[in-house]
């Protein structure tokens, strides 16, 4: 009894009855009660999950599809996993949709696709009675300003502007972003400010201060699919130090709630110590 991917979050199965199939629950009518009970019961919830969606292109091709039907399919995806992070009340979710060395070494085909569905999606975001009802403040951080096309960059600009006196949840997207770029980018605005101001003293404070993501607090978890158990780009490094982490082999665009809702609760049964 699949739950197909439709619109926002989901389609709800027709069948009035909670079953059980391979360890993964499937829900019925009474979806959202039981959501809301299962998130009760849900303990040590994060504050900040990040997600590397990786495995859009190698679902298409394990579907013979062209790659930027798997990229259009991870969208669909991210829709899911971003209503299904309210429903459990995590605050903030953040996305990398692009590294730059997706924008500078993809076909101009694929990256032509990209920009597209980001345009689409943004629209999308800057209208969804989900996003303002839920008041999901949206932000996006990296090069896309510098690297993006201008109807990309408008659209973006409109979701963010519809979304800015929001302060229930933060959606935040990272496009054309590398962690690596960011600390380069935070040492140098550091450095100058020390030419103007030689007493300033390099703390941690001061290197958050610096940095694209300096509004964001730690994250807590960070997700990534794709079955490559490892770092990417420096992705958030200074938020991620003492992130929690969680490796699935599904590929981002076969990475369901059911999944999301399972990573969580295997976040609630591990203990951080943080050194002591």
């Amino acid at each position: 009894m699949p739950v197909s991917k439709t619109g926002y979050g989901g389609s709800i199965p027709s069948t009035p009855a909670i079953k059980k199939w391979s360890g993964i629950i499937f829900l019925s009518t009474k979806y959202r009660g039981a959501i809301k009970y299962m998130a009760e019961k849900l303990k040590n919830i994060p504050r900040h999950v990040a997600f590397i969606m990786d495995g859009n292109r190698r679902w298409a091709m394990n579907h013979m599809l062209e790659a930027w039907k798997g990229h259009e399919s991870g969208a669909l995806t991210v829709k899911e996993i971003i209503k299904e992070a309210v429903r459990l009340k995590i605050p903030y979710f953040s996305f990398w949709g692009s590294s730059l060395d997706n924008i500078a070494k993809r076909s101009k085909e694929e990256v032509s696709c990209l920009f597209k569905i980001f345009k689409n999606n943004f629209i999308d975001l800057a209208k969804d009675k989900d996003i303002h009802q839920n008041k999901i403040k949206v932000s996006v951080f990296g090069r896309w300003r510098e690297l993006f096309p201008r109807d990309v960059k408008e659209a973006i600009e409109r979701a963010i502007e519809a979304t800015k006196g929001y302060n229930e949840h933060f959606l935040n997207v990272f496009l054309a972003y590398s962690g690596i770029d960011e600390m380069e980018e935070a040492v140098k605005k550091i450095s100058l400010a020390a030419r103007k101001n030689p007493k300033i003293k390099i703390t941690a404070e001061t290197i958050k201060k610096y940095l694209f993501t300096k509004k964001l607090p730690s994250v807590d978890y960070l997700v990534r699919t794709g079955g490559n158990p490892h770092l990417s780009g420096g992705f958030m490094m200074w938020e991620t130090a003492d992130a929690q982490l969680f490796f699935t082999d599904k590929h981002w665009p076969d990475f369901t709630k059911e999944d999301f809702r399972a990573a969580i609760e295997e976040y609630g049964r591990r203990q951080r110590k943080f050194g002591a």
